[in-house]
């Protein structure tokens, strides 16, 4: 049995209200007309549909489906619109702190090293301890720097040393935690894999500090440990948060605990779990 001819007027109704709400779609502000339109015109393409659920439903489809699309597309462009605006923004704003800074000399002690207003997101060594933690608007007051000599071969055939030690202090530092800090300590550290498979994470290790305070590691530069293959080197930065520091000047001692492992299959091997417990003088 042929299916009689299809009522067209809701369609064709959902169908202009669709194609205008689809033109004004890629327009910004203007959209947000558009998305009404385009609710509009598929409410009243849904009804057609219902009204000829027995007769031909060409011109109410066509309708419905250009309303969703109009409803997608702004969805779309008013993403990527809000997107390119904070983008913007931001490059804006670290422009801005860039200009501010740029005028201002540091000046060097010895070792030590007192900044003004230097953002620490523009930092060349320190920087990613603020942008991989949200601390946007930490600012870099002070730093010094230590050389140290501290290294370990005594398990496992894994060769790990530590050669320089820096104690960095912060204003207006709060990460992604809503966690404040005054400080960190920045510790460098060298790992030669020389016997088989390993495990070890220097970079989450536990720490204390001659001023009494306790801290664990969760703040890299990047991971360059971990699992490490046999015949495979690597170093790399690991930053100790210090939730209070008055001066650079006041930490004169690191204690470093941290844990490495091998798998085996030998439930009788002792030696497949180790910790390295080592204390840094600085000076």
């Amino acid at each position: 049995m042929e299916k009689k001819k299809e009522n067209i007027v809701l369609a064709l109704i959902a169908l202009i209200i669709g194609i205008l709400a689809l033109i004004l779609s890629w327009v910004p502000i203007v959209n947000n007309f558009a998305a009404i339109l385009a609710v509009i015109g598929f409410i009243l393409a849904i009804i057609a549909l219902i009204i000829n659920r027995k007769n031909k439903k060409t011109l109410s489809i066509v309708s419905l489906v250009i309303s969703i699309v109009a409803f997608v597309i702004v969805m779309a462009t008013q993403a990527f619109y809000a997107k390119t605006l904070n983008d913007s923004f931001k490059s804006s704003e670290n422009s801005s702190k860039v200009e501010k800074t740029s005028g201002k000399a540091s000046v060097s002690e010895s070792k030590e090293s007192k900044k003004s207003d230097s953002n620490l997101l523009i930092d060349s060594q320190y920087k990613e301890i603020a942008d991989e933690n949200g601390a946007d608007s930490a600012v870099l007051v002070a730093t010094k720097s230590y050389s140290a000599n501290w290294s370990d071969n005594s398990w496992a055939g894994l060769n790990i040393s530590v050669d320089k030690v820096d104690i960095i202090k912060v204003s207006g530092y709060k990460d992604y935690s809503d966690d404040e800090y005054q400080g960190f300590a920045v510790v460098h550290y060298n790992i030669d894999n020389t016997q088989q498979d390993v495990t070890a994470y220097p970079e989450e290790a536990h720490v204390s500090t001659n001023t009494g305070l306790q801290t664990r590691g969760n703040y890299t530069t990047e991971r360059f440990a971990g699992d490490l293959m046999k015949g495979t080197k690597t170093s790399g930065y690991a930053a100790y948060p210090l939730k209070e520091l008055n001066d650079v000047n006041d930490i004169k001692s690191l204690r470093i605990n941290f844990s490495a492992s091998y798998e085996t299959d030998n439930y009788d091997d002792d030696n497949s779990n180790h910790t390295y417990d080592f204390t840094l003088n600085l000076n």
